[in-house]
């Protein structure tokens, strides 16, 4: 938001100095404004960009990852000191300015034109950056957005902005199954996540829609049925996962390297959390090693796959070539597409709500057909998966449990932010979530409660917005700590 403040500024400035100059200004050869696909290669880079951002922190409250340096402030569940700038809110910032207002320019530029396909993916990707950002933030600014005649910006509840982005979704849905206007010929190209193909983009609606009606799992008005509608409208296949895509060769659109690789070099100070190695090494799925585990740990010299406990450091008499890092494994390395959502997400989520209606054969059905999706994905062999499949897990709809289905998927979203949203639905539930151990020396900010949410960016909210971030009680110390709509009973 500081940077919609800063250009209203200096817009202003513009016009009150140097208004006698506007026409020697605009040159007639040059473009004032760009076509609608040239802002589309950076909104798709953007969904990606903050989960992956902000992944380097929320990973230690996930587990997945954990600080080589003992009592790391993430570790602990802390929150980013206020006045800290960016950390943790990367996210946050994409959301308003290098997606929201691409897309308004996009929408813009598309209707002056008359490109009526753009408008549904806009809106698809519009509200899947508002749900995104809403659970890792909570409340945010949602009826005054992008309003560029305000300095200042009230919040919205996280239960109105829930509302809004399913009518996003559904208005999506109604968008893409219009047509008519001129087809825009450049869009297929630079639309790297399904090429501008309105049937996939369908699905993904109705994938992001599934993840929505679940994500109320605690409340009374969650619907099992409705979630488990909106899975088998939603992604086929593995070849369906919105994914965004990276690539090594300096021409490409996708022109960088994927943040979580080794060039980046974003992530060398961080090891595999014990929580991840230790679903994987056999201690929770009857002493099977899932073979999952060296596609995405490096083993150490010594033939063990090593990990880190929460805010433990590296043990005594360690050193870090006894720890190897997490590059060069699955999501950490250079050119590897980021998901958005899976297929496999969903069947995990079609499980979790089949469990819940009562009917354990349609969850078992969609567990098995989850972790076999995620092991392609990863490059495990046929045989191997039918061996783990065969040993490892429940071998009877009857004797599945919750805790079966959401550590298995905890281990599917390893790299993705998502992850945090399970672990908060279930208040970080050790049963839920096998060998998960909130740490025992959480800051003395959280006041012994675990964390809900990140903070948005100090020179946004805090240097100019601070009014109204203080209305939600956003200089709490603990205000970290407090629940997020999405995740509690309350209706």
């Amino acid at each position: 938001m500081k940077i919609k403040i800063l250009t209203l500024i200096f817009s202003i400035m513009i016009l009150s100095s140097c208004k006698e100059y506007l026409d020697v200004n605009n040159d007639p050869f040059i473009p004032q404004e760009g076509p609608p696909h040239l802002y589309v290669p950076q909104v798709i880079y953007a969904m990606a960009e903050g989960p992956m951002f902000d992944y380097r922190f929320v990973s230690r409250y996930i587990q997945h990852l954990q600080f080589t340096t003992a009592n790391d402030n993430y570790d602990r569940q802390g929150r980013r000191a206020l006045g800290g700038g960016l950390a943790a809110s990367q996210t946050h910032r994409n959301h308003y300015w290098s997606i929201g207002s691409n897309l308004n320019q996009i929408e813009l530029q598309a209707g002056r034109r008359g490109f009526g396909q753009y408008k549904a993916i806009t809106t698809a990707i519009r509200a899947y950056s508002w749900h995104v950002a809403t659970n890792q933030f909570g409340e945010m600014p949602y009826d005054q957005a992008w309003d560029n005649t305000r300095t200042k910006f009230d919040y919205n509840t996280q239960k109105d902005i829930y509302a809004n982005v399913s009518k996003l979704y559904d208005e999506a849905l109604a968008e893409l199954g219009r047509s008519g206007g001129t087809i825009d010929p450049n869009l297929a190209r630079v639309e790297s996540i399904y090429g501008g193909n309105t049937q996939l983009w369908t699905k993904f609606v109705f994938a992001m829609k599934a993840r929505l009606a679940n994500h109320i799992s605690n409340k009374r008005s969650y619907n099992p049925a409705q979630v488990i509608e909106f899975v088998d409208k939603a992604l086929a296949s593995n070849a369906e996962d919105a994914i965004v895509r990276f690539s090594t060769v300096a021409t490409d659109i996708a022109d960088r390297f994927s943040f979580m690789g080794p060039s980046r070099a974003n992530f060398g100070a961080y090891r595999h959390g014990r929580t991840l190695i230790n679903l994987m090494n056999g201690t929770h799925f009857n002493n099977v090693v899932d073979p999952r585990l060296p596609l995405f740990a490096t083993v150490s010299t010594d033939g063990t796959f090593r990990s880190l406990a929460a805010s433990a450091g590296l043990p005594a008499g360690s050193t870090l070539l006894n720890f190897p890092q997490v590059y060069g494994r699955y999501i950490f390395r250079d050119n590897e597409p980021y998901p958005i959502i899976t297929y496999s997400e969903l069947q995990f989520i079609k499980a979790e709500a089949a469990l819940r209606a009562g009917n354990n054969t349609l969850a078992y059905q969609a567990f098995t057909t989850a972790i076999r999706a995620n092991m392609q994905k990863a490059g495990v062999t046929e045989a191997n998966i039918a061996t783990f499949l065969s040993t490892a897990i429940p071998q009877t709809p009857a004797t599945l449990e919750m805790k079966h289905i959401m550590s298995q998927k905890y281990i599917a979203l390893y790299g993705q932010i998502e992850a945090w949203a399970d672990l908060r639905r279930y208040n970080y539930n050790s049963n839920i979530f096998m060998g998960y151990t909130l740490p025992t020396n959480f800051l003395p900010e959280n006041s012994g409660k675990s964390v809900q949410r990140c903070l948005p960016p100090s020179f946004s909210e805090e240097d100019w917005n601070s009014a109204a971030f203080r209305a939600i009680g956003g200089y709490d110390l603990d205000y970290h700590t407090k629940p997020l709509w999405f995740t509690t009973a309350e209706e």
